[in-house]
């Protein structure tokens, strides 16, 4: 992979968390497709890529939506402080990876906003700390969507941990870089490897860039496909 067009670092000893379509009712969920080296974008074309599994087996798309903003995100600080760094300091720099996608996309979308919170099971985009997440990540990213009266909900959820291993505490720049690849998860992105790209999330990979033109661009042309269409109305992208 090439480089996290966000804020995805490199962490030599641990993988980045897979992105993963979930049911509309928390039904188990299935990995999300990865772009083949083949078909990986070039000029104007985006990895845009089916988000949502529903609970009768159907791929479709899902996003925010103007309606939908300011999208509330319940973040508190980790209870295993990062390395170098306090947990108040680790909560400040999730946020700050976070808003890094807010800064790229509202020259496009001016009506994308994001609103931090401490700790409301309210909120649609809920961050947990985890002391492990089970499998050898130290970030997990999904976004989640109901259809409830004819009017879609859609949040998300990511988790994170600052020590993903016995032997592994992430310094506050992997924090950072996590997060921020995640939150392309939360935002409907899948991966697209060897891409210039946050969503790229080759562990092996020595250098990663913030958020890039490529991750935008997919963005927009997500939120340009209507909220649950199905993914064979839609066609590959």
């Amino acid at each position: 992979m090439q480089r996290f067009m966000a804020l995805v670092a490199v962490i030599p000893t641990l993988l980045l968390a897979d992105a993963h379509a979930q049911s509309a009712r928390d039904e188990p969920y299935s990995p999300a497709r990865e772009v083949p080296q083949e078909d990986l974008p070039t000029g104007n074309v985006t990895f845009v890529q089916p988000n949502v599994r529903l609970s009768n087996g159907d791929l479709v798309y899902a996003h925010v939506a103007p309606e939908h903003m300011p999208w509330r995100i319940s973040i508190s600080k980790p209870k295993q402080p990062p390395k170098y760094g306090s947990t108040s300091k680790a909560r400040e720099v999730a946020i700050e990876a976070m808003r890094i996608w807010e800064t790229a996309i509202q020259p496009i979308l001016p009506w994308f906003k994001l609103e931090f919170v401490d700790d409301d099971p309210q909120a649609p985009v809920q961050v947990a700390w985890k002391r492990k997440i089970v499998g050898p990540w130290a970030g997990f990213g999904r976004i989640e969507y109901r259809n409830a009266d004819g009017k879609a909900w859609i949040g998300g959820h990511m988790e994170v941990s600052t020590t993903p291993s016995s032997f592994t505490t992430l310094t506050i720049d992997e924090v950072r870089l996590v997060v921020a690849h995640e939150f392309g998860h939360v935002l409907g992105l899948g991966h697209c490897l060897d891409c210039d790209s946050a969503m790229n999330y080759s562990w092996a990979t020595r250098e990663r860039v913030l958020v890039t033109d490529l991750d935008v661009r997919t963005f927009v042309d997500l939120v340009k496909i209507p909220i649950g269409a199905p993914a064979e109305q839609v066609g590959a992208r």
